[in-house]
């Protein structure tokens, strides 16, 4: 055999080994993203529903006592997501301006520092609870301001729009909540399957975020609804009551509405496989800003999920036993900027 034809057959031999090895080896498994988020923070952000600084929510009491004490102001961050001019007229003392669409983009660029508490304020609580719970799934320690600016003042000629939570919760009771028992759902679906291409928790749930909250295509999102889209409508809705099942009866609840304990029900290990996803999910919660919060969440998993704003309070006020908006009660207005 000449020396050409001897390294000929080598290479023949040499691709055919090549080949064999390459039919042979088994495919790459494609990332189950809907475990890595769940196992990785979110069966632990649902379950205990905290942060570093101990709770996701804070009052403006606790907030004002931080901002006022030189111990402590400089630990926190505040980020106001309001529209540009409404921050202009008014906001909290340093509090930076973002819109929710570039949440991302602020993690991203480091804008949001990882080393302090990060306090979100919007006008009532809603936007902010999104953000809050967003950021607390990427290992922030972020707080939701309760009420939002509505926690701060009424007066709207210092702060547009500081009358929504007084707005929605005057005349509310307009829609009795029911007291019988509607049962559980009685049927369980497979998870859905978020495909982003990401591997690390981190990396799906920014991702996830990004395409969610560009709901309607034009950088807008409508994760909110009205309660006043469902009592003749909610055959169209899966409608979870997210506040302590003793409370489910009395109370009650929107009719038709199922039970779900918070800080147990909606972990992967426990009846979150009761959630449809072929169905629009609606959560309530007493004033709309942990449905907010689990509305977020269960987006960035894959379910299409609504949060009914303002909850109970914007419906039921009367009927409520407990976490009723009121008026704030403190002069807050000392750390606004620019001054009153």
């Amino acid at each position: 055999m000449t020396v050409s034809k001897f390294v000929y057959f080598l290479l023949i031999v040499s691709l055919a080994l090549f080949t064999a090895c390459s039919s042979s080896s088994e495919p790459e498994e494609a990332v189950n993203e809907f475990a890595v988020v769940t196992q990785a923070v979110g069966d632990d952000y649902v379950q205990n529903y905290t942060n570093a600084s101990g709770n996701v929510n804070i009052s403006m009491s606790d907030l004002y006592a931080i901002m006022t004490d030189d111990a402590q102001k400089d630990n926190i961050y505040i980020i106001d997501w309001r529209s540009s001019a409404d921050y202009g007229s008014r906001h909290l003392k340093g509090a930076v301006n973002i819109s929710l669409g570039s949440l991302v983009d602020k993690v991203n660029d480091g804008t949001i520092p990882t080393d302090k508490t990060i306090i979100n304020v919007c006008y009532s609580g809603q936007n902010a609870s999104v953000a809050t719970s967003v950021l607390n799934l990427l290992g922030f320690d972020a707080r939701n301001l309760l009420f939002g600016m509505c926690g701060v003042t009424t007066d709207t000629d210092l702060v547009p729009k500081s009358d929504s939570w007084q707005n929605k919760v005057d005349g509310s009771n307009w829609y009795t909540l029911d007291k019988t028992d509607e049962g559980a759902p009685g049927q369980t679906f497979a998870f859905p399957n978020p495909n982003t291409g990401k591997e690390t928790a981190s990396e799906i749930i920014k991702a996830r975020f990004s395409k969610v909250w560009d709901w309607n295509g034009d950088g807008s999102a409508d994760w909110g609804m009205g309660v006043s889209a469902l009592p003749d409508d909610v055959s169209n809705y899966f409608v979870i009551n997210y506040w302590p099942n003793a409370e489910y009866l009395n109370p009650g609840h929107i009719a038709g509405a199922y039970a779900f304990e918070p800080k147990l029900d909606l972990m992967s290990t426990e009846r979150l496989n009761e959630l449809p996803t072929n169905q629009k999910i609606a959560v309530y919660c007493y004033t709309g800003q942990t449905s907010a919060q689990i509305t977020a969440y269960l987006r960035i998993l894959g379910y299409e999920a609504y949060s009914i704003t303002y909850g109970v309070n914007g419906f039921g006020y009367d009927q409520m036993i407990k976490s009723k908006y009121t008026a704030p009660s403190g002069d807050f207005t000392a750390v606004l900027e620019p001054a009153p």
